[in-house]
């Protein structure tokens, strides 16, 4: 993983000197897109280095281009990210976009944010998003750039996926707490849209293997009561969750607990009414 970025000059022009060029040839340069609710990729073979992808993960995680290669590990100095003309135009300068500092052994080499988005709309306008760097395996720097060829042609449907990406990630949804008021068990307004919101992320989440649902109770009433409310509580987020949500209920499991896993102390208000809930943990 790179370290913090330390200069951002994206309106200076860096000329380049004589560097091994790794690049897709013209024949040979394919396009992969991933398109998901939950990540998009665009990404590009390099032979002889690796791959080059742009990548969004679902919520609010940053927009990214990285550089990969098992070949040509750094050393210990700076990687220099630009971006080159169309190779028609025959000129030699770059447009230098930032560099950052790179470690002995690295092996990706990450432009993130408004400078990842800023290169893929070079890209998109024909210009060669490229990084410069010294390999421990060459004397001299080594030059990577993207191939433009064919990148109109899956551009769009990369930018379609990123359109439909879910605002959500598993880290959002998971160990979800469904509060009751005294003595009840049915759901209010805001538990079923939390709900909602949690079965719409489920079913586009393939690695969730199954969801456990476990009732709990404060310490007020008879024991012989607090059982079957606590089962109450976990069986109806069940069926909200398979009847509302069409979640297929062989996912789910149920649990009860009474008052025997509080989260806060039974001896006020604020903490029963705390006690009083559901929890819903997504298990991959």
């Amino acid at each position: 993983m790179l370290t913090k970025l330390i200069t951002i000059t994206i309106l200076s022009l860096t000329s380049i000197a004589q560097a091994e060029q790794f690049q897709a040839p013209i024949t040979h340069t394919h396009w992969q897109v991933v398109e998901s609710p939950l990540e998009c990729t665009l990404s590009q073979l390099i032979p002889g280095f690796g791959e080059a992808k742009f990548s969004q993960l679902s919520g609010k995680g940053d927009f990214t281009l990285v550089f990969i290669t098992n070949t040509h590990l750094s050393t210990q100095n700076n990687v220099s990210f630009e971006v080159s003309e169309a190779r028609w135009q025959n000129i030699e300068q770059r447009l230098h976009l930032i560099s950052v500092p790179t470690l002995n052994n690295q092996m990706q080499f990450t432009l993130s944010g408004e400078l990842a988005k800023h290169a893929l709309t070079h890209l998109e306008e024909g210009r060669a998003p490229a990084i410069r760097y010294y390999s421990k395996h060459m004397n001299e720097e080594i030059s990577v750039l993207i191939s433009t060829v064919h990148a109109t042609d899956s551009i769009p449907a990369f930018r379609q996926c990123l359109a439909n990406l879910s605002p959500y990630t598993f880290d959002d949804n998971n160990m979800l707490t469904i509060h009751f008021e005294l003595e009840k068990s049915n759901l209010s307004n805001d538990a079923q849209e939390a709900l909602t919101t949690l079965a719409n992320y489920i079913k586009i989440d393939d690695s969730i293997k199954r969801v456990a649902i476990s009732g709990h109770t404060d310490n007020h009433g008879r024991r012989s009561l607090n059982g079957p409310l606590a089962e109450s509580r976990a069986i109806v987020i069940k069926n909200f969750l398979v009847e509302q949500g069409e979640i297929p209920e062989k996912l789910i499991t149920t649990s009860y607990y009474l008052e025997r896993k509080p989260i806060a102390t039974n001896k006020s208000l604020k903490g029963r009414a705390l006690n009083r809930r559901s929890e819903i943990e997504l298990i991959r």
